[in-house]
């Protein structure tokens, strides 16, 4: 199944006028007013609610100033579409056509691969492949490449060491695959750790993956996923709805947002406080490393930097930046959405290489605070708890790659309306 769709992200809801007008009209002929904000936002993903019948074919945006046309796509009961930029305070229409062009390939490409692995490609290169054999404790992102094809996490355990010199091929920590989602204390099941060989905790549990679906698309290509995670008997405790939008950003700057959904399916769930865990967690490659001294760099949003000074801490966002020989300098940015839980969320992140974004280790991250906080969190039976972040993968370090300004884009998007 395949998706046209779109770049950036801003969700507003339109009056309800204007989304019954959208429902009898069709989406052809319909007009959207966009807001600017406060600053200038480069490549927004636009998005506004859509009821209406069914969008038959492919669609278009027309600036009225300017006559430039940008594709539409509808998805998940939304428009989409990614303007060039905005100004700040700017207000532009846009006029939705039919789009009469023979299209082509869409610019994000979601393709099954052989086994249980599907491959993401932006401009026909790859940029990452999601893993989900039941072979593997957990689902997982491997290889997470930057500009230039450069992966940005380590290979170990999925792939053989890389040997990048003295002191720079690890095979620490297995249970840190590349890019994935875990905790450590969900009820009695342990989803962090993994058995391996250098003694790591047994017992651990599993997150055992079920339906897998993936569309491809012009502004973003999607993965969703349902997994159950599972304690060390395979007894489920916890449902878990996995997406990743994958945006036909520039290669210098990709996206991807990634939203976490749990659901206590199997009665009452407590995220128990502990360090051992990331919604989203990373391993960076070994020479990017801060203890690599090669010029590895983690910085937060309030301008705090070395893991002395930032574990643990809460912040917007999380970069971790360095330079890779022969290549340049390339770097990892989480950002925290503000709706999530504890945001800012706590920051997990080590000189070794671990990058993951924490909102439950509290006991540990403010243990030496005058007032130590605890981090445990129960998740009443039937109810869900979602979580929403976006990465961006970038050259150049936090600074010239402008990372505060991009932070800025995802939170405080230009505001879309349906016109009347």
């Amino acid at each position: 199944m395949k998706t046209r769709t779109i770049r950036l992200f801003a969700g507003l809801a339109a009056t309800g006028f204007a989304a019954m007008f959208c429902h009898a009209q069709g989406l052809a002929g319909r007009s959207i007013t966009l807001e600017g904000s406060d600053h200038i936002v480069a490549n927004p993903i636009i998005s506004l609610p859509y009821d209406g019948p069914k969008a038959d074919g492919r669609f278009v945006a027309v600036e009225d100033k300017t006559g430039k046309r940008y594709p539409v796509t509808v998805a998940d009961g939304a428009v989409y579409f990614s303007p060039d930029g905005v100004m700040p305070n700017a207000k532009v229409l846009y006029q939705i056509a039919k789009d009469e062009g023979d299209g082509g390939q869409p610019k994000v490409r979601i393709e099954k691969k052989e086994g249980a692995a599907v491959d993401v490609l932006i401009d026909d290169q790859l940029f990452t492949t999601y893993h989900y054999s039941n072979d593997n404790k957990k689902p997982f992102l491997w290889p997470l490449n930057a500009a230039g094809g450069v992966p940005m996490t380590r290979d170990f355990p999925m792939g053989p060491k890389v040997d990048m010199g003295p002191d720079l091929k690890t095979d620490d920590h297995p249970h840190h695959r590349s890019f994935w989602s875990a905790h450590g204390k969900v009820n009695d099941a342990d989803c962090w750790m993994e058995e391996g060989p250098k003694g790591d905790r047994k017992g651990s549990g599993y997150q055992h993956s079920g339906e897998v679906t993936f569309g491809s698309g012009d502004v973003f290509g999607w993965i969703k996923a349902k997994n159950e995670w599972q304690n060390a008997d395979h007894k489920t405790v916890l449902d878990e709805a996995r997406e990743y939008r994958f945006y036909a950003s520039p290669a210098e700057y990709r996206i991807f947002d990634v939203t976490v959904t749990f659901t206590a399916s199997h009665g009452d769930v407590k995220f128990g406080d502990t360090k051992e865990g990331g919604i989203v967690s990373l391993r960076i490659r070994d020479d990017l490393r801060e203890d690599a001294k090669k010029g590895g760099l983690i910085t937060l949003s309030t301008g705090a930097k070395t893991e002395k000074e930032v574990w643990g801490k809460p912040a917007a966002w999380c970069d971790y930046s360095g330079p890779i020989e022969g290549v340049g300098v390339r770097g990892v940015t989480v950002f925290d959405n503000t709706a999530n839980l504890r945001f800012p969320t706590c920051w997990h992140v080590r000189a070794y290489g671990l990058f993951a974004a924490n909102p439950f280790g509290l006991a540990a991250f403010t243990a030496k605070d005058p007032s130590p906080k605890n981090g445990d969190y129960t998740l009443p039976s039937g109810k869900s708890l979602v979580f929403k972040y976006r990465v961006l993968v970038h050259v150049d370090d936090a600074e010239k790659a402008k990372v505060a300004d991009r932070y800025k884009d995802y939170a405080t998007p230009p505001k879309a309306v349906w016109s009347k």
